[in-house]
Order: C-alpha cells, then sequence, then structure tokens
C-alpha cells in the first residue's frame, strides 16, 4: 500500500497467506489497495484503490477452494460520488458498504454496482466499517484523526459510530491457516 496520497507510484499489491513462510502475490499495479470483501456466497471478491488518482472499486469471480481471483471488471467509479473508497464490509444482502473518506459517508452498492443509499457519520474521514452485535445488525465505522485536523472543528475524528442501517451483516469466516 502506497500511503503518499499527493505521489502517483503504483506499488501497491494483493497477496495471499498461504503457509507459515509462503505469500503469493494475487495482483499488483495498484497504488492504495483497500475496501476488500466477499459476497455472501464467497464467489465475489471486492477490492478498491482509495488513491485519489484512482478511486475505483473492483469486482472479481472469486474460487475459494483455490483462493484465486479471476475476471477483473469495474463494479463502481467512486470518481461519480463523495469520498474516497476505504474499508468495507458485505451485508446479507450482498451489498457493498463502502467508507466515503473525506465525504463524511458510508455508501451502500448493490450487487449490479449502483448506489443505494448513503449514511452521514459525525466526520470527515470514515476509515472502515464492519457489521456486528449479537445479532450482526450494527454497522461499526471507525474514523481517521489527522493530526492536522482542527479539534473545534472535528472533535469526533477518531471515534468509532454505530450505525443501525437496518440490514444484518455477515460474520467474517474463521481463518484455517
Amino acid at each position: 500500500m502506497y500511503m503518499n496520497m499527493a505521489d502517483s507510484r503504483q506499488e501497491g499489491c494483493v497477496t495471499c497467506y498461504q503457509s507459515k513462510s509462503e505469500l503469493k502475490e494475487l495482483f499488483n499495479g495498484l497504488y492504495t489497495p483497500n475496501g476488500m470483501a466477499f459476497s455472501p456466497d464467497g464467489r465475489t471478491m471486492y477490492h478498491s484503490d482509495s488513491h485519489p488518482k484512482s478511486q475505483l472499486i473492483w469486482a472479481w469471480d472469486y474460487d475459494k477452494a483455490s483462493g484465486t481471483p479471476s475476471n477483473r471488471r469495474l463494479y463502481v467509479d467512486m470518481n461519480q460520488y463523495p469520498g474516497r473508497p476505504d474499508g468495507a464490509a458485505v451485508d446479507e444482502e450482498g451489498c457493498y458498504w463502502i467508507c466515503g473518506n473525506d465525504a463524511g459517508l458510508i455508501h451502500r452498492f448493490t450487487p449490479q454496482g449502483k448506489l443505494d443509499r448513503s449514511l452521514a457519520v459525525p466526520v470527515k474521514k470514515p476509515a472502515m466499517c464492519a457489521f456486528g452485535g449479537a445479532d450482526m445488525k450494527t454497522l461499526y465505522v471507525t474514523s481517521i484523526r489527522p493530526s492536522d485536523t482542527d479539534l473545534a472543528d472535528q472533535p469526533l475524528a477518531g471515534g468509532v459510530f454505530a450505525l443501525h442501517p437496518g440490514v444484518r451483516g455477515l460474520p467474517e469466516p474463521f481463518f484455517q491457516p
């Protein structure tokens, strides 16, 4: 992940943990890979590039048995929506939730890539969203507290927020090394 948002080196890549000593590079050519999430059946993998020069979200066919993505296609061009794509989650209806960093929004896209709704949070930089709680009906959202933020302007920056979007999330599968 290339962290310098002012630069334009596409050094980012996505790797897969194979064993205790092996990482396999799945794909590269990204600025700031982010927003990884999977459809409810695990057959579609989503990921984004958060860098201002990209701001794209892709969908891939995903082979769960081999851990291999294929058939990359543009899912959402976030340049058409407020905020850069950041952390993401998927709900039980198969919709993809992505933080709109710099815009103070969490966007929900249908499996077809259509914007379904946007929820506001009281900070400019939501960073990651994840469903939780006993019933998986709470969408937790973390946020970034930039070092140069005027706390009078954003006193809640860096906080974690709990939203109730009216849909249930998916539990994360356990990692089996």
